[in-house]
């Protein structure tokens, strides 16, 4: 089957025109529509898809490789029966798929129950996959996500301890700075008063030997 099966559990459960399917007690007993899945057939009405990005198409090919209903025993087992009919350019792909159906049904037991049910199997194979892949995906962020959170944070924690360490380090520097200045102000006023204050003697120094001159002399 090389195109996409739009509706095959139309193509099984319609009303068959072969006297002999209609005649098969399992005609009007298998599975409601609504379980059916669409899949790859020669039925003319396919479903469109948006175009995925070359990486959405490698993820999507695989999942397909994994759900991909034409790989399974009931495809192999239709296969057996349709190709055949392929090279009769008068009967439609429709009247084809059914006819081979029913050989299969009549030469293997295939049942239309067996073939819904594989789409239903493959509707279990996907949800495995999801389930396996959310939980690679959480193992991944343990590693790749948290593990990095952890170690920002870490460093995140080292640079405020930093930053407090730098900060009580500028305090301690403005507080010697405030110090240093203080002591440098002692020291020049202390030069200054000596200064003046030694002027101040000498000049009374000076003084009292003038006296002593006048006194000595006279």
């Amino acid at each position: 089957m090389s195109k996409i099966i739009d509706t095959i559990k139309h193509a099984i459960i319609e009303d068959d025109p072969d006297p002999k399917a209609s005649a098969s007690p399992q005609a009007h007993t298998e599975a409601p529509a609504a379980t059916a899945t669409p899949l790859q057939a020669p039925i003319p009405e396919a479903t469109s898809h948006q175009p995925l990005s070359q990486e959405i198409e490698h993820v999507y090919q695989k999942i397909l490789a994994k759900t991909d209903f034409d790989a399974t025993p009931v495809a192999a087992t239709i296969h057996k029966y349709l190709d055949p009919l392929t090279a009769i350019p008068s009967m439609d792909d429709r009247t084809k798929f059914k006819t081979a159906v029913i050989q299969a049904k009549a030469q293997e037991g295939l049942t239309q129950e067996r073939i819904l049910a594989t789409f239903d199997g493959l509707k279990v194979a996907l949800q495995n996959e999801q389930e396996s892949f959310a939980a690679t995906a959480e193992g991944t962020k343990e590693q790749e996500i948290t593990n990095r959170q952890k170690k920002v944070q870490e460093i995140t924690d080292a640079i405020a301890a930093k930053q407090k360490e730098i900060a009580g380090l500028q305090q301690r520097l403005s507080q010697v700075s405030t110090d240093l200045v203080e002591a440098q102000g002692k020291i020049e006023r202390a030069k200054s008063q000596f200064a003046i204050a030694a002027q101040r003697r000498g000049t009374e120094i000076d003084q009292e030997k003038a006296k002593y001159v006048s006194l000595l002399q006279g």
